[in-house]
């Protein structure tokens, strides 16, 4: 007995050890080594275990780590994964130092899995959070990656408000519509479509009726919706061999979108706060008058009332240039943020709600937007993961009325027709003039004409895993997905019946609502199946389907002959007008593909997708988009023995993907009539084509990647050949089949080849300066390959929407690209084309190149600059014409050293009238300084000393937008088009609204 006492003690003892060893609790801190400043969330995992923490916003951590433990290992997106022994510590501090190349980061390549960057076999770009806005803060997504995506042409198509955005991804993939890629956020196939609302249709302002809607309208950029503050990542799929998998709506490539998701670890609090202000980039100028330049336009006692007005405005010192007066205002800009991130091992959150407020150039135009987020995610016991993404966003933008827009009241085509002496200032009671000079009083539109629209949108993902078989050798998982994305927008147009423009027409005053609603959803289920054979060989299998619904109901009601006074609303015109346009596609998808991985020095997958889709003549028919790609790292391999070059990736990949035909290409429309008072419908002049097929896509791409110095030097280097099939298009038959126009038939195909280079440096890496640097060069080559073969059915047409031979047009011609300009003069027997016209430039860029740069000085300054070169790409620019025709071009007068044919000297102005199309397509290359910025953070020293440690952290900083541009183009901008985005990027501007400068001052916390 006593021999059994005095055991236990010591039994007991034994027993305790252990345990108090079990629950060791090991605390540190996470910093960047270049800046000093805690890194938050870095993820900091026991080797060989799956506990784990993640760092607070000050880049602390606390872990519990077992007995058996001997390493930490610490990792985090954009910076090299690090390895500690613990040894007999319980406080471990890293400094994690920045990765040139992220050839680590895990990349998402498919509907269900991903794969590290360093065995891609595709040029996927990847555009962090901090590329996005971590210089500044455009005001839309797509403009945030404007000069960073090596691969791209991406324009500004409107100055407005709200943007107005055109992307495209390696070349041309259709000529009917346009050619922006398919957007995928947090796995929701989400509403981009850009559609116009009236604006530009003149029977908005006029008795004719059935123009509802133009492609002039100045459409509203939808992907404006999305808050870009709440993005982590963009993945951007450039071409058929890596959208593949994504089918038939990937022709155009696909960018995914991922949003900021919690991490475990201490609550995040983070504020932001932009102030900043815009001014024109660019004002065109306008010329002052003499009573010689007055002789030059009028005659008899118009000439003598004009000098006398302008001798009276000399007089009294009221000589006003009206550009500057509608467009020389300065807008202000406002950006504030809240966001709350944290969560434990179990729970994950992200909640944010943002709100923005920009002012535009021209008075009573702006853009605002309220936005409001929460990314849960869940664990649910050892085998289920849940998340759910929602986003609720509330945007106003209101444009004025710029451009081609058909009604006489464009500023851009008011400003250009009145002289600085006229005088068009309001009363003293509040009432414009008329102006003798333009169709409507340009202060009067400013003030009065509403062009705005609301748009409330939800966005809303769901996922789930479940870990059906998990252990070491092999694991199978379902994965499900499903998400909406629904927008509805209201817009208001209006135009008062006593305003100048409206009381010479029959029905004076037009008012109309326009609703657009928009309903996508897209649902997905995988399984797949991890598994090795042998030591070295892992292999991921998977099979699942895909199911896609898009709804839009598109209609507006139009009221003419208003009673006066506001409201002004369509019930209240004498007679009114209805269009509705209602469509419902789906899409169904079946797929599978696997994947294989030998060490990560060979790479191998093949897949294939089948869908269809009631968008193609057969709707029940199955199209195949195959898909196979091989990647060798070859520096991984044994003989590899040269150190300076840490990595060379050879790689292949060939893939298909599908375009469908627009909604109706199936059928011939009814068109609505009103009789009587009641509604009716008629057959069209438009004949449906049954047997239509979608545009397919195949593209075969190969490259290499090399890697020096531990990867602080990296070459990205690709070439591409992108074929493009059974292009749709509607074109004129003769009238003597009984119809205008066949609704769609495919005419046609046309190549896309292509050269990318990307070169990332970090050639300074000091403790208190460093330097990363990223120099990227790309270009591409459009050529049709084949058109149609009965040229009596399918002769060679036009590709673009310009405005006739003599400013330019596109034209689908074998051997040529159709973004290529043709025009006046017409000469048969020296241009080898069907029409004669003279073969000019191209609109596609010849190349282009970025060069960005970020610098990191004394732990605490951050400076970054991104230079955008586009080297030629040529516009039909009209904008100089209006000015020209009406004598105010600010070189109008100058001596051209021309003369008409009675032998009198033309002045510039009206020596460029008389050109041919060369004086209107024009070189619209620039050299743009895109983006800069300075920031300063404060040091931790003196942030404790002032706040203790309730602000973890204080950043504040200056930044541009578009702040330099160097070209020789003649307008408001070189990225403009009238058109919006177009299939073939052939630009055309019409008095367009101006593209601006922007500067921004920055407050960011967190707490």
């Amino acid at each position: 007995m006593k021999t059994l006492l005095a055991v236990t003690p010591l039994a007991m003892v034994a027993l305790v050890e252990p345990a108090l060893a079990q629950n060791r609790e090991i605390s540190g801190r996470v910093t960047d080594a270049a800046t000093g400043q805690g890194l938050p969330g870095v993820t900091v995992l026991v080797k060989g275990t799956t506990t784990g923490a993640s760092t607070n916003a000050d880049g602390a951590f606390s872990v519990s780590a077992p007995a058996s433990a001997t390493t930490l290992t610490f990792s985090f997106v954009g910076y090299k994964s690090v390895e500690r022994p613990i040894g007999t510590s319980s406080a471990i501090d890293v400094a994690l130092e920045a990765q040139t190349r992220q050839i680590d980061e895990v990349v998402v390549t498919g509907l269900a899995t991903s794969v590290k960057r360093s065995n891609l076999a595709n040029a996927i770009t990847t555009i962090s959070a901090k590329e996005l806005v971590g210089s500044t803060r455009p005001v839309t997504v797509d403009a945030a990656l404007s000069g960073k995506v090596v691969g791209a042409n991406i324009a500004q198509t409107s100055g407005a408000p709200g943007g107005g955005l055109s992307v495209q991804l390696r070349g041309i993939s259709t000529i009917n519509g346009s050619s922006q890629p398919l957007y995928i956020i947090d796995g929701v196939y989400a509403v981009s479509q850009e559609v116009g609302n009236g604006a530009g249709s003149a029977a908005f302002s006029s008795a004719s009726a059935g123009v509802g809607r133009t492609t002039q309208d100045n459409g509203i950029n939808r992907l404006a919706d999305l808050n870009p503050n709440d993005i982590e990542s963009i993945e951007i799929l450039k071409g058929p061999s890596a959208a593949a998998i994504y089918g038939t709506r990937a022709n155009a490539g696909v960018v995914i979108i991922k949003t900021k998701r919690g991490a475990a670890g201490q609550t995040r609090v983070s504020f932001t706060q932009d102030l900043g202000f815009a001014r024109a980039w660019r004002l065109l100028g306008q010329e002052d008058w003499t009573p010689e330049k007055i002789d030059l336009f009028y005659t008899g006692a118009r000439a003598t009332e004009e000098k006398r007005l302008l001798a009276e405005a000399q007089q009294n010192g009221r000589i006003v240039n009206y550009e500057k007066e509608v467009f020389g205002n300065t807008a202000f800009l406002r950006n504030t943020g809240l966001s709350v991130s944290g969560g434990n091992e179990r729970t994950k959150f992200f909640v944010s709600g943002f709100t923005t407020n920009e002012e535009g150039i021209v008075k009573r135009t702006g853009f605002q937007r309220h936005s409001i987020r929460a990314n849960i995610d869940q664990k649910i016991g050892n085998r289920i993961d849940l998340g759910v993404s929602s986003n609720y966003i509330n945007s106003l933008n209101k444009r004025g009325f710029t451009g081609n827009d058909n009604r006489g009241i464009s500023l851009g085509y008011t400003l250009a027709g009145v002289p600085t002496y006229a005088q068009l200032f309001p009363n003293a009671v509040g009432e414009f003039p008329d102006s003798p000079y333009t169709g409507d009083n340009p202060l009067a539109v400013v003030e009065r004409a509403i062009n705005e629209e609301e748009t409330n949108r939800f966005v809303q993902t769901a996922t789930g895993t479940l870990r059906i078989i998990d252990n070491t050798r092999t694991s199978l998982r379902l994965a499900v997905q499903g998400g909406v994305d629904y927008a509805n927008s209201t817009a208001q147009l209006a135009i008062p019946p006593d305003m100048q423009s409206q009381r010479g027409v029959a029905l004076p005053g037009a008012a109309r609502v326009a609703k657009n609603e928009f309903f996508n959803s897209n649902i997905q289920g995988f399984l797949i199946y991890d598994w090795r054979l042998g030591e070295n060989l892992n292999l991921t299998s998977q099979v699942g389907t895909v199911r896609l619904s898009q709804r839009t109901n598109l209609t507006f009601n139009q009221g003419q002959n208003l009673s006066p006074g506001p409201p002004y609303t369509p019930n209240r015109g004498t007679v009114t007008t209805q269009e509705t346009l209602i469509t419902e596609e789906a899409d169904l998808g079946f797929v599978a593909q696997q994947e294989a991985n030998f060490r990560d020095m060979v790479i191998a997958t093949a897949g294939i997708r089948f869908d269809k889709s009631n968008r193609n003549g057969d709707p029940d028919k199955y199209y195949a988009f195959p898909k196979a790609s091989l990647a060798v790292n070859v520096a991984k391999f044994g003989f590899w023995a040269f150190e300076p070059v840490t990595m060379v990736k050879l790689r292949a990949a060939y893939g298909e993907t599908g375009g469908p035909a627009f909604f109706n290409a199936l059928y011939s429309p009814l068109t609505a009539i009103s009789t009587g008072g009641r509604p009716g419908l008629l057959p069209s002049t438009l004949l449906g084509n049954p047997d239509i097929r979608p545009e397919t896509a195949s593209e075969f791409e190969t490259g290499i990647d090399l890697g020096f110095l531990d990867n602080r030097v990296t070459l990205e280097a690709s070439y591409y050949n992108k074929e493009v099939f059974d292009l749709v298009n509607t074109y004129v038959l003769a009238p003597s089949v009984g119809v205008t126009s066949l609704r769609a038939y495919n005419v046609g195909d046309l190549r896309n080849r292509g050269l990318e280079l990307s070169l990332t440096a970090n050639p300074v890496r000091k403790d208190k300066f460093s330097w990363t640097s990223t120099t990227q060069f790309w270009l591409n080559r459009t050529e049709v390959t084949r058109l149609a073969e009965d040229p009596l059915v399918v002769p060679p047409f036009n590709t673009g929407l310009g405005f006739g031979n003599t400013f330019g047009r596109n034209l689908f011609i074998v051997g040529e690209s159709p973004s290529r300009w043709y025009g006046t003069p017409v000469n048969f027997a020296t241009n080898n084309n069907f029409s004669g016209l003279t073969r000019y430039e191209e609109a596609q860029p010849t190349f282009q190149m970025s060069f960005l740069n970020s610098i990191s000085l004394l732990r605490s300054f951050e400076l970054s600059f991104l230079l955008h070169w586009k080297k030629d790409g040529y516009n039909s620019n009209l904008s100089r014409l209006l000015q020209d025709e009406n004598g105010t071009t600010e070189d109008w007068s100058e001596p051209s050293g021309q003369v008409a044919a009675d032998g009198t000297p033309l002045t510039k102005g009206q020596f460029r009238q008389t050109q041919p199309a060369r004086e209107y397509i024009q070189n619209a290359g620039y050299v743009r300084l895109r983006e800069a910025s300075l920031y300063y953070t404060v040091p931790a020293g003196v942030r404790t000393s002032l706040f203790n440690d309730f602000v973890k952290n204080i950043r504040v900083g200056v930044s541009g937008y578009n702040l330099i541009t160097w070209t020789d183009y003649v307008g408001y901008d070189p990225e403009v088009s009238n058109f919006g985005a177009t299939g073939n990027f052939a630009q055309v501007d019409v008095a367009s609204y101006p593209n601006t400068r922007r500067v921004f001052f920055h407050l960011n916390l967190d707490f």
